[in-house]
């Protein structure tokens, strides 16, 4: 492969160079209207001519190729080198702009031994950091190189049959080279192609990384459910994670491909490993299938589900009130009567359900049968220390004393002092003054790692309740019984956030403050 490419004006495409391009000067038009700004008169001119990549202004200057919008980033020079089997890629770049003009240059890996793309050293895979970064020239040389080991392997070189375009389809390809589609689909799982287990999932070292796909989620892959996933792609999570609940039957199976209950599950950050399924509330939710399809069949248990999902979607019962009535289900689920799942069954995770569950919570905790199977102990939780990095006092530090004005400590309880919940008995003492569900049905996801709670203190009281996922997205934060945070509340909430780098998205779709 060459090592420098530039643009050349009249092909209107990137072709080699024997030295490195200097940069462009891109003439900036607007289609819209048919303009072109003139560099000579600053100004908008109208389009008179074109003919051979080349068009003329209405002042009569001559501007050639190539041509791009105003605002845009425009690769002038690729300087490719390649080291065993990985590419390394300078981009030069510069901006276009009608007012001004800056210079960029970034450093592209295409590592195939680990199947990582890396952008000035650090991984990347959103569309945002690939886009428009390399030409379909480059990118189909290095697909050709890599189809030419494939060759070597199979016997045969599978052709590209994807829309993507640059560094996405070449990752795709390396990633998956008999389904590049797969790729795609994969950001829609919201999968990461980074983690060491995603290669499971679509290898490039077998001539059907498709029944791949489907043998490693545990899918027998029929007629029917090939049909289902050309149709709907992500039809394969909804099937794999229903039957990763419980469900056997297979027409049930089939029925469960909806849209409505993917945009649930992966409401709930959907995630896989390796094949193994992965999400906020897999465990309480597989508990409940477990013990409903102890006295009930297939189908009734679906339609519960289905209420649910149904809920989540129509937006009749807040996302909050579905996540602490599954949580608490998994709590009290081993104390209720067979009438009582059933009544559960019956309505699905709403409102009504979650008031009866917290009041049984509630009843379990003052007569100690909720407690652990050994006992009630407490329980300590692995905790990273990431995680408690995350403790901090929000507020002024110090103030002036009346009396001798000099400065002086403000007093702990006076501050908004964050804190980070190490013991299931610590949980329990926030659910029992903040009146929440945290006490006993977050304990298992703080343990297995699913959560960390964060709470905040002010004048000795519980105020803020907050809930941190492993990717450092806040989940919930919460005053005393679940309100809204206003005022100070919110502006400590905020400081510390700021201050600890939380990215303030909240992964279930919204943060519960007040606007």
């Amino acid at each position: 492969m060459n090592r420098f490419w530039k643009f050349d004006i009249l092909k209107n495409s990137y072709v080699p160079s024997d030295e490195p391009a200097l940069s462009a000067f891109p003439t900036i038009v607007n289609m819209k209207n048919r303009q072109v700004f003139c560099r000579l008169h600053k100004q908008w001119e109208n389009i008179l001519a074109f003919k051979k990549n080349i068009l003329k202004s209405g002042c009569g200057k001559l501007y050639p190729g190539p041509f791009t919008t105003d605002n845009t980033i425009f690769n002038y020079n690729f300087d490719i080198s390649k080291k065993g089997k990985n590419w390394f890629i300078k981009v030069d770049s510069q901006t276009v702009s009608i007012t001004k003009r800056r210079l960029l240059e970034n450093v592209y890996e295409v590592n195939t031994e680990r199947k990582r793309l890396f952008k000035n050293g650090t991984a990347v895979f959103e569309s945002a950091d690939m886009a428009g970064a390399l030409c379909k020239e480059i990118t189909v040389q290095i697909l050709g190189e890599m189809g030419a080991r494939y060759k070597e392997i199979f016997g045969i070189c599978p052709t590209v049959a994807s829309s993507l375009g640059g560094f996405s389809v070449i990752l795709g390809y390396m990633l998956s080279p008999f389904n590049v589609n797969f790729y795609k689909i994969a950001q829609h799982w919201g999968l990461n192609p980074y983690d060491p287990d995603f290669a499971s999932l679509s290898s490039g070292d077998t001539p059907s990384a498709e029944n791949e796909m489907f043998s490693s989620l545990g899918i027998k892959p029929t007629k029917a459910i090939r049909k289902l996933y050309q149709k709907f792609p992500q039809s394969v999570i909804c099937y794999s994670a229903a039957k990763d609940l419980g469900f056997t039957d297979t027409n049930l199976l089939q029925k469960t491909a909806s849209i409505e209950f993917y945009a649930f599950l992966k409401f709930y950050m959907i995630s896989f490993a390796g094949g193994d399924i992965y999400y906020i509330i897999r465990v309480p939710l597989k508990t409940f299938v477990r013990d409903m399809l102890a006295i009930s069949d297939q189908k009734t248990v679906w339609n519960s589900i289905e209420r649910t999902v149904k809920f989540f979607v129509e937006k009749t019962v807040s996302n909050i009130t579905i996540t602490d009535a599954l949580n608490m289900y998994s709590v009290c689920g081993p104390y209720l009567t067979n009438q009582e799942k059933k009544e559960v069954m019956h309505e699905g995770f709403n409102s009504y359900t979650h008031d009866f569950l917290l009041r049984r919570q509630h009843e379990l905790a003052q007569d100690g049968s909720c407690c652990d199977v050994d006992g009630d102990f407490n329980l300590v939780f692995p905790l990273e220390q990431k995680f408690l990095d995350l403790e901090y006092k929000a507020g002024r530090q110090f103030r002036e004393n009346p009396a001798t004005h000099e400065l002086e400590k403000v007093p702990d309880e006076e501050r908004w002092c964050f804190y980070v919940a190490r013991d299931s008995f610590t949980l329990k003492k926030i659910g029992s003054e903040m009146h929440n569900c945290v006490g006993w049905g977050y304990k298992n996801a703080v343990f297995e790692r699913r959560s960390t709670i964060v709470y905040a203190k002010f004048m000795n009281k519980c105020k803020i309740c907050i809930e941190v996922s492993p990717q450092f997205t806040i989940r919930q934060a919460l005053g005393p019984a679940n309100s809204q945070l206003k005022g100070e509340a919110l502006d400590a909430f905020s400081e510390w956030s700021d201050k600890k780098n939380i990215v303030r998205k909240n992964v279930f779709g919204r943060i519960h403050i007040a606007p």
